[in-house]
């Protein structure tokens, strides 16, 4: 299943799949160092740099806008940097071992070194952009940032928070994941300059994509065999995420709060039983609607259709 899904994603990326060629180059050549530690470093972080979702969500919708610009490899490798730096940084706050089946920088290097390393992304993401010279998205990418440190004190600030609202879970996500993906729309509405609608729908069709992102990426948590990581991951954290709230919406089961190893069959079935996956759906719905009608608003092109592609990708993916 896991191979097949990669191969989807591959189809979808097929029409930029230069620019995220180009963008690895470029990753690359703006993280060498002559430090030695500090290669090692970029080695083993860059082992979870991951399907590169937020590259191919600029290319594509660069493409459908018609940003003509040779600046959008800069631009996503400034983006991966900072994806990469805010990964980083929640594993050592985690204690995570491992991400996507792989070890994690701290688990390879400790948590000193690895904030070191996390805030070494970071710093090259911001020197990167700057690099585009305008001043408006290098706004954009900093304002960004500030939402996403916010959202990550947010969730630490909840941990273990067994009555958090919708509410407060909805503001953590959109500040810590879903903010990103809102900037990155935002700088493709900004490189067109001349370009149709506003800047708030732009923002508003990215921050609907990032939701939808991490309503599934929790619902993985649970659910997903091809992961990467233990089930219940998130619980064991103390993040109570959307499926926790929804269950127990539908119960005041225990088995949330006193979790064990030994009661994950039993929490498992209780998800199963309250229909918790169709829950899911109904919950984005609303997301995914929006997303729709906003690619709809566009010309049909092979751009529009691996953006429709990507947002069924995101919303039915298993890893």
């Amino acid at each position: 299943m896991i191979k097949l899904q990669k191969m989807i994603l591959k189809e979808i990326q097929k029409p930029v799949e230069n620019l995220i060629r180009e963008t690895d180059n470029t990753f690359k050549k703006n993280t060498q160092s002559d430090i030695d530690l500090i290669n090692k470093i970029i080695n083993s972080a860059t082992v979870n740099k991951g399907k590169q979702i937020r590259s191919t969500l600029l290319f594509l919708l660069a493409k459908l806008n018609n940003c003509i610009t040779d600046d959008l490899p800069i631009i996503a490798t400034s983006i991966e940097m900072l994806h990469l730096s805010s990964l980083i940084h929640d594993d050592i706050i985690d204690n995570s071992m491992l991400r996507r089946g792989k070890k994690t920088l701290n688990a390879d290097f400790g948590n000193y070194i690895s904030v070191l390393g996390g805030d070494y992304f970071f710093i090259n993401s911001l020197n990167l952009m700057k690099k585009t010279n305008q001043d408006l998205i290098m706004e954009i990418i900093l304002k960004v940032s500030k939402s996403m440190i916010e959202g990550q004190i947010l969730e630490v600030e909840n941990s273990f928070n067994f009555n958090i609202d919708p509410d407060t879970y909805f503001k953590i996500i959109t500040n810590k994941t879903a903010a990103l993906f809102a900037g990155i729309s935002e700088i493709v509405f900004v490189l067109k300059n001349e370009g149709s609608g506003s800047i708030e729908k732009f923002h508003k069709f990215g921050q609907n994509f990032g939701i939808i992102f991490q309503i599934c990426d929790d619902m993985l948590d649970i659910f997903s065999k091809n992961s990467g990581k233990d089930h219940f991951r998130d619980l064991k954290e103390g993040k109570i995420t959307l499926p926790y709230i929804l269950l127990l919406k539908k119960t005041k089961t225990k088995l949330i709060k006193n979790f064990s190893d030994n009661n994950q069959e039993l929490l498992l079935e209780l998800f199963k039983k309250f229909k918790i996956k169709d829950l899911y759906f109904k919950e984005i719905d609303k997301y995914y609607t929006d997303g729709v009608n906003f690619l709809n608003s566009f010309p049909d092109s092979i751009y529009r259709k691996s953006l429709f592609e990507l947002l069924d990708f995101i919303k039915y993916r298993d890893y």
